[in-house]
This record gives structure tokens, sequence and C-alpha cells, in this order.
């Protein structure tokens, strides 16, 4: 058995809203509001529950207090007395508490007692409850000590087990917070600024500014709207700061139709056709393309999807013996360009190996020769790249 009671004081915390505490009293309640104005709230303070543990008690009144209300846990015991303020009875409340609740020109009373007292007692000093007449004992009990200056509907209706329910809301009659428009404004901002993100950093700045503008309002809603759009802010950011890495630059060739060989750039001006009969046969257009042009083709030829490069002598020795080596570079069959920009010539610069490494990027290496035969070292590593062009496929080196 508890030995425990919860008063409500009648009091308001500070800074609360009396129509918005009455409301979310009287639904903890499950009463109207003019029924509990009448006989609770103006009737405090009064005991709304007894009987209670120390943890229950007090678990019950910061409920109460979260309400916006003021309750007090004090011991409880069969000396009740009831108050009497501007005309209108309070109560019961313990005896020993009167001095916590009664004011100036209260009057006072005993739980069962007919008579009314001045309060100008210290606690200390209560006049003593009158010994009641045998035969009016049975009567006292029977009536659970209710005084008869108090009607009995007058009594608290009991509080609904509040231990294990969280505060009740705000009844919707009451109005709601405005929602603040700088909130609203500033997540259209953030999405603005994940469609058009140099505005990402203003947008991140803004939001910061709505939460600290609403944090010192707090009767204004829009916090959800702030978080929002500082989200959308920092995403935005964050794209924006990560930017992919720039593709390689790549000097664009001018495509440049093959044309024949001028007689001056071979050792022998009749020495073309022979050596061609002597060279590989083509394997597709694209050599016979390059035959077209009086090229020798020297039988290597690289395929890589749509790409396709051959290396042929653009002039020959007497004994068609190639003097000078380039490679020519089709897309789709159609010829795209040469890949040297000057032929190599055996006598300085010699065509090593080349490897088309897939359809887009060829490598090419070069070795620089002296005077002596077959002294040559390879030195140069070059690298192509075929790109779409606004006129078609182009070829460029990648520096």
């Amino acid at each position: 058995m508890g030995h425990c009671c919860l008063i409500l004081s009648g009091r308001l915390l500070d800074g609360q809203d009396p129509a918005t505490v009455h409301a979310r009293l009287a639904a903890a309640f499950g009463m109207e509001m003019g029924g509990f104005r009448e006989r609770v709230f103006e009737r405090a303070p009064l005991i709304i529950r007894r009987g209670l543990d120390d943890a229950t008690a007090e678990a019950q009144a910061a409920q109460l207090r979260a309400m916006g209300v003021e309750a007090d846990v004090l011991p409880d015991n069969d000396r009740l007395a009831w108050l009497r303020r501007d005309g209108q009875i309070r109560g019961p409340l313990p005896e020993d508490a009167l001095s916590r609740y009664a004011h100036a020109g209260d009057q006072w009373c005993h739980d069962g007692g007919q008579a009314w007292f001045d309060w100008v007692h210290a606690p200390s000093a209560l006049p003593p409850l009158p010994e009641p007449a045998p035969e009016d004992v049975a009567a006292e009990k029977a009536a659970d000590h209710e005084p008869p200056p108090i009607p009995a509907a007058m009594e608290p209706p009991p509080l609904p087990p509040m231990a294990a329910m969280p505060p009740p809301p705000a009844p919707p009659a009451i109005v709601k917070a405005p929602l603040s428009t700088v909130a609203v404004v500033a997540v259209l901002f953030g999405v603005l600024a994940l469609l058009y993100r140099p505005l990402s950093p203003v947008a991140v700045l803004l939001a910061l500014g709505v939460l600290v503008y609403l944090y010192r309002r707090p009767l204004l809603r829009g916090r959800a709207f702030a978080v929002a759009a500082l989200v959308l802010g920092a995403a935005a950011c964050l794209l924006w700061m990560h930017r992919p890495a720039p593709a390689p630059v790549a000097d664009v060739y001018v495509p440049r139709p093959l044309k024949p060989l001028p007689s001056g750039r071979t050792a022998n001006a009749d020495a073309a056709v022979p050596c061609t009969a002597k060279a590989p046969a083509p394997k597709n257009d694209e050599d016979r393309f390059l035959l077209t042009g009086e090229r020798v083709l020297t039988g290597r030829a690289q395929r890589k999807g749509d790409t396709y490069v051959a290396e042929a002598a653009v002039s020959v020795s007497d004994d068609c013996q190639p003097s000078a080596l380039q490679l020519y570079v089709f897309r789709h069959g159609v010829f795209i360009g040469p890949a040297l920009d000057k032929a190599a010539g055996l006598a300085n610069t010699r065509l090593a190996d080349f490897d088309l490494i897939d359809d887009q990027h060829l490598q090419v290496t070069l070795a620089q020769c002296t005077e002596k035969p077959g002294d040559c070292a390879a030195t140069t590593v070059k690298q192509f790249a075929v790109m779409p062009g606004g006129g078609g496929w182009t070829l460029g080196e990648i520096k």
C-alpha cells in the first residue's frame, strides 16, 4: 500500500498557455473542457490520486509537469482539510499541507468538520479536530468523512493510469503554430542547387541560417523543412566538388586524303609496280585502298573492333626494300589518316612496333638509329587516340 498522494496545485509552469494546458489536462482526465475546469481546475489545489508508492507518484507528477501544470507529491495521511477562497470551496488537501497552499484571507475546515476558520495560524497551531459524538461516528464513516458544506458532485474524477501513457498532445481545436516561410524558401533553394550546383554553398549557408532563426523562435514550425534544405544543399555541394578527372588532351589530326605518291618519293619511279607485286597480297578493302595510293604493304596489320591499322612503305629501294614506313588508320572501313606526321625512315628513325590496344587507342614504338646498319634503340613510345569529331572520326596524339 502506498503512502504518497498526488496534488494538482492549479498553478501553471512558466511560459505555458492556459488554454493549451487546460485542453491537455481535460484530454488526460477524459473530460469535456467545461466540466474539467468546473470540477477540477477551479477546485485546485486538490488531491487527485492517493495511496501511491513513491516511484508511481513521482512518475505521474512528472507527466503532469510535462503537460505544463505544477504537481506535487506529499505524504498521504488520514487528516484532510478543505479551503474556501472567494466563496469557492477547494480541496481536499492533506491537513499538513495547508501552509503550502493557503493564502491570506482563505478559510479552512477539517474534513468532516462543520466550523470554518480564518487562515491566520501556523501549521503547528491548527485547531484540533473536534471529537464527534459517539452516535455520529457511524454516520461519519458511512459518509466517508464528507463535510456537509462540500457537495458530493464536486469530488474530482479519478486520474487515468498515466504511468504507462505519454502526455497527450494538444487537441485539434488548438490552432497550430504558423509555418515559417523562410524554411520553405530554403528547401526550394536546395532543390535549385541540385540543378545548378555552383549555388550549393549558398544553399547550405541559407539552411543553417534558417535553423538558427527557428531555434530562437520556438513557436514557429518548419524545422523539418530547414533540415531537408540542409541535406539537399550538402548533397549538391558534394556533387559539385566531386568533379571527374579531365580526359587526356589529344592533338587532333585533320583527316588527310590518301593521294598517290609522286615519283620523287621512290628510289626509282618504275620500282613501285614490281615491288607491289612482290609484297604481301591485300586481305581486305582497306589494304586494296592503300594499293591505289601506290603504297607497298609490309603485311603487318591489326584490327580491334571497327578500327584497322596497317603498315605500308611509302618509298622502297631498287631491291624493293622499304626505306620509309607509315601507319594508316581506318574506322568502319573509312580511311582516317596516317598516324605519324612524317614517315619513319630507316636511315634515322625506324618504326619498331605498334599495338592497337583497343578500338580507340594505338601505341607506336619508334627507334632512333645511327649511321651503322642495325644500330637502333627503342627510345620513343607514342600514344594515339581515335576520337569522334564534328565531321567524323579523327586521329590525335595523346600528350
